[in-house]
């Protein structure tokens, strides 16, 4: 596996140092805007990828296993590198006319998944905003505002909040994360843990739930979710952890079935990863759809790469982000996502 960093004044220039250097197989590992303004961009390549034969490790080396698990995750990261390509080829065209700083800002949306016209649409209203005197901060956090997110009203935190979405997201992370800083502003919190598929599950919540002193209730089915949800009535905020839904549209009907009975009003908050692909949040998202979620919660931001497809696709079908998970530690990587906060994670600022 070689891998090799590139530096150029934009990230079309790093890309093509990219492909010259080290073919069209190469993968992108990582991105990183410079003071300077350019880019820099580290790529992999494995020179001989049809290798198979398994020969021992010296120590300190990596193993043909090692390097198996290696190629899944890059070819993981393959879909990215054509979306990006093809984004940044079409920037050719698209988002011609747009002075420098707009145009490496168009650039570095398309790198975080952005679409090349929505990548345009944000850049052309940030150059308007400069154009008028606004400082740079400003006009990008504006533009993201307006144009990738979707408003969230004012007001309190709902009482009872559902926190649906496909398997390994980070749902239950979520939720911890939420109930600590509850916990932390002095409201009294409960936790219903309605996921009875995943092992661990319960284990790891209820962890989480001793640390905080928060009461934890079990629900196997809807009766359980009903009474459970009748335990805290008194409560100031609830959050319930879901099932993750897999490839079976059974999966949304049965959390469907296990809300159904519930009479309090209660709020479903969609969980997505950033690092899903447009085709994977479409098909995640038509079984989402299915619960109606009034708000989302993008997490693993701090993975790198596809938050600007997530930020694309939610304000396509109108759900208001209102959190970024931006990595595992409770209850710090949680960000309001304001137009600030997301612009700095799309590598924007």
């Amino acid at each position: 596996m070689r891998l090799r960093g590139f530096t150029a004044r934009s990230a079309r220039e790093a890309l093509a140092a990219v492909k010259a250097a080290l073919g069209p197989e190469a993968v992108i590992l990582a991105t990183r805007p410079l003071a300077d303004g350019g880019v820099e961009i580290t790529a992999a390549v494995d020179p001989d990828p049809a290798r198979g034969a398994k020969a021992p490790s010296a120590p300190g080396v990596v193993g043909e296993s090692e390097l198996g698990a290696l190629r899944r995750e890059l070819g993981a990261l393959a879909g990215r590198v054509a979306r990006v390509d093809r984004a940044l080829r079409a920037g050719r065209g698209v988002i011609g006319g747009l002075d420098e700083e707009a145009q490496a800002l168009a650039e570095r949306l398309a790198l975080q998944g952005t679409a090349p016209a929505l990548a345009e649409t944000v850049a052309r209203s940030f150059a308007r905003l400069r154009a008028q005197g606004a400082p740079a901060a400003a006009a990008l956090a504006a533009s993201v505002e307006r144009h990738l997110l979707v408003a969230v009203p004012a007001a309190p935190e709902p009482p009872v909040t559902v926190f649906v979405g496909p398997t390994g997201v980070g749902k239950t992370t979520t939720i911890a994360k939420r109930a600590a800083r509850a916990v932390a502003r002095g409201a009294s919190v409960g936790i219903v843990m309605a996921d009875t598929r995943r092992i661990g599950a319960a284990e790891q919540l209820g962890c989480y739930a001793r640390l905080l002193g928060v009461p934890l209730a079990p629900a196997a089915d809807a009766d359980d979710l009903v009474r459970a949800l009748a335990g805290f009535e008194r409560r100031d905020v609830v959050y319930v952890d879901t099932a993750g839904l897999g490839g079976d549209a059974e999966d949304a009907a049965e959390v469907a079935r296990l809300l159904a009975p519930v009479r309090t009003v209660v709020t479903t908050a969609a969980v997505v990863a950033a690092g899903a692909s447009e085709p994977a949040l479409r098909a995640a998202w038509g079984r989402v759809a299915a619960l109606q979620p009034t708000t989302c919660v993008v997490t693993k931001v701090d993975e790198g790469g596809g938050l600007g497809t997530a930020c694309g696709w939610l304000a396509e079908v109108g759900v208001p982000l209102d959190w970024l998970g931006t990595g595992t530690r409770v209850p710090d990587d949680l960000v309001a996502a304001d137009g600030g906060a997301v612009a700095a994670w799309l590598g924007a600022a």
